[in-house]
C-alpha cells in the first residue's frame, strides 16, 4: 500500500494525541510552524478538514476521531520499529518528581491502571514541595503546579487549578449550608497555609473579596494548617468548612463523598497549573514514552470530569 505524507500524519496524530500545536511541536522536536504546516499540508491532500479551528484551540473533526485510535496504533508501531533498530532504550526505570498532593489524591486514584497498561514499570517518585532541578536529579519527569514553561523545558498542562468551599454532606446540614446563600459567619473555616507563587490563589480572605462574602478571619478558634498533605483529608474529616483546591477536591465531589454547598458560583480559578515536564530535547525509550502518554491520557479524562462539576 502507497503512504504519502507521512510526516502530515505524524503531525495529526500528536496534535490529537497531545490536545495542542505547542505541545505537538515538543513531542516532535519540531517547530510549531512546521507541525501547523504538516496538518494543513494532509488536510489540502486529502480535501476535508481534520482540525475545527476555535479561539481555545484546534478541536478534532468526527472524520478525525473516528480513525485516530487507528492513526496513534500505526505511530506507535512505527515508532517501534525505529527504536529497535537505532536506539538503545534507557530501560523500564521512570523517575517522576510530584507535590505532595498530587501524590495522595491524583496518583492513587490512576495508578492500578499504570501497571496494567505499561506491564514491566520501575515508577520512581520523588515527593516532595521543593522545585528539583531536572539536570541535576536522576528524573525524567516532574509534575508541577507553575505557571509558563520556560528555559530549556518542555511540557504539558494537565490539570487546571482554583479553589472552592467543600465540606462534607452532614456537615453542610449541621451548619445549614446550601446554595442560597455563602453566609459562613459561625461556621468553622479550616485555613490551609499553601506554599504557592500563584498571583490568582485564594485564601479564605480572597475568596471573600471576590465572591462579596464577609468572611472573619480573626476568630482564633478557626483552625489552622500548613500544607503538609491534601485539603481532602480534612475535608473528609469534618473539621471545618475547606477551600480545596479544583484538582485535589473534583474527584471527591463527583463521588458525593464531598459536596460544595455554595454550587459552581463559589469557584474561583488560580492562574497555574499543574504539568507534566520534562528536559527538551531528552531522548526518551518506548516506557518512558508510554508512560508519559498515560499521564496525559488520565489527565485528559479528569478534564473533562472537572468541566462538568465545577462548570469550567
Amino acid at each position: 500500500m502507497r503512504l504519502s505524507h507521512l510526516n502530515g500524519w505524524r503531525a495529526v496524530e500528536a496534535v490529537h494525541r497531545l490536545g495542542g500545536i505547542a505541545a505537538a511541536a515538543d513531542d516532535l522536536g519540531v517547530t510549531r510552524a512546521a507541525v501547523t504546516a504538516q496538518v494543513r499540508g494532509l488536510e489540502d491532500r486529502l480535501g476535508r478538514v481534520l482540525f475545527t479551528r476555535t479561539p481555545g484551540g484546534l478541536r478534532p473533526t468526527p472524520d478525525l476521531v473516528a480513525v485516530a485510535d487507528r492513526l496513534t496504533e500505526a505511530m506507535t508501531a512505527l515508532a517501534r520499529a525505529q527504536e529497535a533498530l537505532t536506539f538503545e532504550p534507557p530501560g523500564n526505570r521512570v523517575a517522576v518528581s510530584v507535590t505532595q498532593t498530587f501524590a495522595e489524591t491524583w496518583l492513587p486514584r490512576h495508578l492500578p491502571d499504570l501497571f496494567p497498561r505499561l506491564g514491566q514499570i520501575d515508577l520512581n517518585l520523588n515527593t516532595t514541595w521543593d522545585v528539583v532541578d531536572l539536570h541535576g536529579a536522576d528524573l525524567h519527569f516532574a509534575i508541577r503546579y507553575m505557571g509558563e514553561i520556560t528555559g530549556d523545558l518542555a511540557g504539558i498542562p494537565l490539570l487546571p487549578s482554583g479553589v472552592v468551599p467543600v465540606c462534607t454532606p452532614d456537615f453542610a446540614a449541621r451548619y445549614g449550608l446550601g446554595e442560597g446563600s455563602m453566609d459562613v459567619s459561625g461556621v468553622p473555616l479550616v485555613h490551609i497555609d499553601v506554599p504557592t507563587t500563584d498571583p490568582d490563589w485564594a485564601g479564605w480572605s480572597r475568596w471573600g473579596q471576590e465572591m462579596g462574602v464577609p468572611v472573619d478571619i480573626s476568630q482564633e478558634t478557626q483552625p489552622r494548617y500548613a500544607l503538609t498533605g491534601s485539603g481532602v483529608r480534612l475535608a473528609h474529616s469534618g473539621v471545618g468548612l475547606v477551600l480545596g483546591g479544583l484538582s485535589e477536591i473534583f474527584a471527591s465531589l463527583a463521588r458525593g463523598t464531598l459536596i460544595m454547598p455554595f454550587g459552581q458560583r463559589s469557584v474561583f480559578p488560580g492562574a497555574y497549573e499543574h504539568k507534566l515536564i520534562w528536559i527538551d530535547g531528552q531522548r526518551f525509550g518506548p516506557v518512558q514514552r508510554a508512560f508519559r502518554d498515560w499521564v496525559v491520557e488520565k489527565a485528559r479524562e479528569d478534564r473533562r470530569v472537572m468541566a462538568e462539576v465545577f462548570g469550567l
